[in-house]
């Protein structure tokens, strides 16, 4: 992620620099930028899923109770660990099909799939830690139901 923003910050920079002070141009900058954008992109956000920083909504899990937000947590993360699998499904097919055809960029001639697969890399990564920590929320969840059947007990 570090990599591609200053590779994609350096060579901003040197198109600006060849652009208006040396009034040239670089034949094909822009293809090789929205590939490193690609990759910047999709491996930031498998960092927003394992670093739980992605975007959210989540006022209503705050006015229920907890076990009620701990069942929440486990569907949305059964949901989006679900959703993630399809995506890297489908992004398997996409690179494959990229692969068997070889499409090619128009200036530059880079094959398409190596933007194709920072989507395929991403979403295994999203996965992945997706569904560990769907596992994680599925132990919290079954251990505050062991907790409630204890306290039953005891009292």
């Amino acid at each position: 992620m570090v990599l591609t923003s200053v590779f994609v910050v350096l060579i901003m920079c040197f198109e600006v620099l060849l652009r208006y002070v040396f009034k040239s141009d670089l034949f094909g900058i822009e293809e090789i930028v929205v590939i490193a954008a690609f990759w910047l992109y999709l491996i930031g956000s498998s960092y927003g899923v394992y670093d739980k920083s992605h975007v959210k909504a989540d006022i209503i899990p705050q006015l229920l109770p907890l076990k009620a937000q701990a069942f929440l947590s486990v569907l949305v993360r059964l949901t989006m660990t679900v959703l993630c699998v399809v995506f890297s499904w489908w992004a398997v097919d996409m690179v494959l099909y990229s692969i068997e055809w070889m499409p090619r960029t128009t200036g530059l001639r880079i094959p398409i799939f190596i933007s194709q697969v920072s989507i395929l890399v991403g979403y295994i990564l999203m996965s992945f830690y997706s569904l560990v920590y769907f596992l994680e929320d599925l132990g919290n969840f079954l251990s505050l139901g062991k907790e409630d059947k204890k306290g039953a007990f005891t009292s």
